[in-house]
């Protein structure tokens, strides 16, 4: 019972085939193994998603449990994804994660495991790699660089690098505050941009990976606000984490392969919709004005849709230089880049199931950083 829930699937996942027995034998005297059937779980537990937690005492459980590895509205670690967007899932939706990390795990989050010459084992996240070595982070956010001369083996586990078996570690009162606290909805909503993020922006996004001037780095990752709007961009990690999204265009190397759209579960009714972005690879003035460069497309949960079309030179100027336009806002100056800010309001005041983010009849290549909707 000493042992965290990360020590304990080190050993359940030893590279040593003695060490491994061993330690599930005694780990399963002390009932300390997760149910393998994690559906039974879920069911289980179903109905913590549906009790009203405490929230205050939920982000004391966050800041203890959670935090060491996930972000969440400017606090904590950015080791696992930010959970800053995530209440608009719902809770039982957050509970599914939590309970059952490897049912839907993105690759940049899968464990790996390092046994090195001397026989040391490394189990964390691959953040960079070269020809001659590779850098490993652990569950303690500490970094180790390791040389591809010294590894003895190296294996990536298909499995999230967040353990099972939380509900080993948390009682039900304390899974349901943290619900309670991850699922607060106040007048601000970032939206979850890690799922749908098409590009990351520590490395080039319009003709090379290796253009430094393509590139959009912040001085930190922390929350950014805009005309009292808070956005949370998301931290690339040095390339590993796509954090941005970047919509097609026909010129250059790399917006050819980007999607036409993307789409972002919301569910509720909006009073305005910010966007940190307002930018595009050849936007004005380096092509002409007019043409339109992205569509925003609300998607009621009637079925309705609402299209907000988005001008080159009105709404969107070039990322490269400080070109100011009419209908968007010099946000965050970048050096040699720029952020602008928009904003749109809805029509109607009905709930919106997701905004799509469209590519318009243009060249341009709109790029979108942050999306936080205002609620009435």
């Amino acid at each position: 019972s000493d042992l965290s829930l990360m020590q304990r699937q080190r050993l359940e996942r030893h590279p040593d085939k003695t060490i491994r027995t061993r330690a599930k034998e005694l780990l399963a005297k002390n009932d300390a193994v997760p149910s393998a059937n994690r559906q039974q779980v879920l069911a289980e537990y179903a109905a913590v998603a549906q009790t009203h937690g405490d929230a205050e005492h939920g982000k004391t459980v966050f800041t203890k449990t959670c935090a060491v590895c996930h972000r969440y509205r400017g606090e904590g670690a950015s080791l696992g994804p930010d959970l800053t967007g995530m209440a608009v899932h719902g809770k039982e939706h957050l509970l599914q994660n939590i309970l059952d990390p490897n049912r839907d795990v993105e690759a940049n989050f899968q464990a790996y495991v390092v046994q090195t010459a001397d026989g040391q084992v490394i189990t964390g996240m691959l953040v960079s790699e070269s020809a001659t070595a590779i850098e490993i982070v652990d569950a303690q956010s500490k970094r180790h660089a390791i040389l591809r001369e010294d590894i003895e083996e190296l294996n990536r586990s298909g499995v999230s690098f967040m353990p099972e078996g939380f509900e080993k570690q948390l009682s039900r009162d304390d899974l349901a505050d943290v619900l309670e606290f991850l699922g607060q909805r106040s007048r601000f909503v970032p939206l979850d941009l890690r799922r749908v993020g098409t590009v990351t922006s520590a490395r080039g996004m319009f003709n090379s990976p290796d253009a430094k001037h393509e590139r959009m780095l912040l001085d930190d990752w922390n929350v950014k606000q805009v005309e009292g709007v808070p956005f949370y961009p998301i931290d690339p990690q040095g390339g590993r984490v796509a954090n941005v999204i970047l919509l097609y265009s026909p010129r250059g190397a790399i917006p050819p392969t980007m999607p036409r759209s993307v789409t972002l579960d919301y569910g509720a009714p909006a009073k305005a919709i910010h966007l940190l972005g307002g930018v595009a690879g050849w936007g004005f003035p380096s092509t002409k004005a007019g043409t339109t460069s992205m569509i925003v497309r609300l998607h009621y949960a009637d079925g309705a849709t609402e299209d907000h079309p988005l001008k080159n030179g009105v709404h969107i100027a070039d990322y490269l230089g400080h070109q100011n336009v009419e209908k968007s806002k010099a946000a965050l100056d970048l050096g040699q880049q720029q952020l602008r800010y928009l904003k749109l309001e809805p029509k109607r005041s009905d709930p919106i199931s997701s905004i799509e983010l469209l590519k318009g009849d243009d060249e341009t290549a709109p790029l979108v950083m942050a999306i936080t909707v205002e609620q009435p």
